[in-house]
């Protein structure tokens, strides 16, 4: 195991988080870090679905041109092309990569999860700036390869959790930081997926269906082993929850709802992890998880180690926590943060809050202010502040989510987690799986044995 990324490095950013307006590109940029002049050359890689998103938010900043597009399905392809005039159009990223050296500055990474590492890493050793989405990647070895790379590279990357450049979180620092509730004792943070959005909790599906002239499936897997093509099983937003491509409900959304604890409290390692929940099936992630993980106590919680609850699937605060709050029920997607006064609600989607309301009747809830995520990455690029949420920060938050899918497989058994090594604690059974082997030909040098 390669060793971790600096403790004290990730500590001066969770330093500089908490005493800044984080979202805000009026930091300065620093010096050090590789910038491009005049104006920004980006290349899209994945550009169908969140990748089209991706694609426009950072086309429509007035200093980027579009040079080069790649996606593996030639309707998303196509769409883009007719958007970006004038871009070169490619199926494999690895030509895009090799023929656009010299003629690009950035690329966006928006695939499927399984792809992000390789294809993220390969433009930082080109010394690109990156915006990759979330899950930064799909395992933990991955996500500290990245970050280590992108220390090594010097260039910009941003990762693509737009709700940390939002009004509703950054009202939420805002509140957070007036320590009205006191002392933080538990936080607890929940998710409706994947209930609704892809399917969770399934064996693989049978049989094998022609692939569509528009897809080249074996770009499509890339580094995951080889499976036949099924129509409506994987391709264009199903993969999610299957483990060979996929990070489920906790990959997806922790990055964004886990974003404020990591953030806000600026949490190191986690100490101990431990699922409650059932496990994955052999090719997918459970209907429900419920994770519990153990933090060192720090200048903003309680003397205790921190408790921090991922629950997705449905399952949310618990009915007694609620009522000791003066509720009934609670939003569907959120991070509350438990202290000795009170508790306070991080909402990505609607208007922060303080428990219990009449407590609290007096105390004035901050307005915030957005930042466009993108075209904050796209400023930093051209030396006019730095990111929100670059790599060194995003492969940590990464980090700790996954390290929750890796706790699934062993249901009420606590494991210890070696941040430091990058191992657990007497525990590889648990090793073995914070990686997995790319297929022939597909390789991630940064891997390697």
């Amino acid at each position: 195991m390669r060793s971790s990324p600096s403790r004290r490095s990730f500590l001066q950013l969770s330093a500089l988080a908490g005493g800044i307006a984080f979202a805000s590109c009026a930091s300065p940029a620093k010096a050090n870090r590789i910038r491009t002049r005049g104006r920004l050359r980006h290349a899209g890689i994945g550009v169908g679905g969140m990748g089209g998103a991706d694609l426009d938010q950072i086309r429509s900043h007035p200093d980027v041109d579009v040079i080069a597009l790649c996606d593996v399905d030639a309707n998303n392809r196509n769409s883009a092309g007719e958007r970006c005039q004038g871009a070169r159009t490619y199926t494999d990223w690895r030509e895009l990569l090799e023929k656009e050296r010299g003629n690009i500055d950035s690329v966006h990474v928006s695939t499927p999860d399984h792809m992000h590492a390789p294809i993220t890493l390969a433009a930082l050793r080109m010394g690109l700036h990156v915006y990759c989405q979330k899950p930064l990647t799909r395992t933990v070895n991955e996500a500290r390869a990245v970050a280590r790379a992108a220390r090594s590279a010097g260039t910009v990357t941003q990762m693509g959790i737009q709700n940390h450049s939002n009004a509703p979180y950054d009202a939420a620092r805002k509140l957070f930081r007036a320590r009205p509730i006191g002392a933080i004792h538990e936080v607890h943070v929940w998710s409706d997926r994947p209930a609704g959005w892809w399917p969770q909790g399934i064996e693989r599906a049978s049989g094998e269906d022609p692939v569509p002239e528009t897809l080249d499936w074996d770009k499509w897997l890339g580094t995951a082993p080889l499976r036949p093509y099924k129509k409506d099983a994987y391709h264009a937003f199903r993969w999610r929850g299957i483990r060979d491509f996929g990070t489920g409900a906790q990959g997806d959304m922790a990055c964004h709802l886990m974003d404020p604890a990591v953030w806000f409290l600026g949490l190191g390692d986690p100490l101990r992890i431990r699922s409650v929940g059932p496990r994955p099936t052999a090719e997918s992630f459970p209907l429900w998880s419920e994770v519990r993980y153990e933090f060192a106590p720090n200048e903003w919680t309680t003397r205790g180690p921190l408790l921090v609850t991922w629950r997705d699937g449905g399952k949310k605060v618990p009915k007694e926590l609620l009522a000791e709050l003066g509720l009934e029920d609670i939003t569907s997607n959120g991070c509350l943060f438990v202290g000795e006064k009170g508790a306070l609600l991080a909402d990505p989607y609607g208007t922060q809050a303080l428990y219990p309301k009449e407590r609290f009747k007096d105390v004035a809830i901050p307005e915030g202010v957005a930042t466009n995520h993108w075209h904050q990455f796209v400023d930093a690029c051209l030396d006019r502040c730095e990111p929100s949420a670059p790599f060194e920060y995003a492969a940590h938050l990464t980090e700790i989510a996954l390290l929750g899918n890796v706790a699934l497989e062993f249901p009420h058994e606590t494991l210890e987690w070696n941040g430091g090594a990058g191992r657990f604690r007497g525990r590889p059974d648990a090793d073995a799986l914070l990686g997995t082997p790319q297929r022939k030909g597909w390789e991630i040098p940064e891997l390697a044995d």
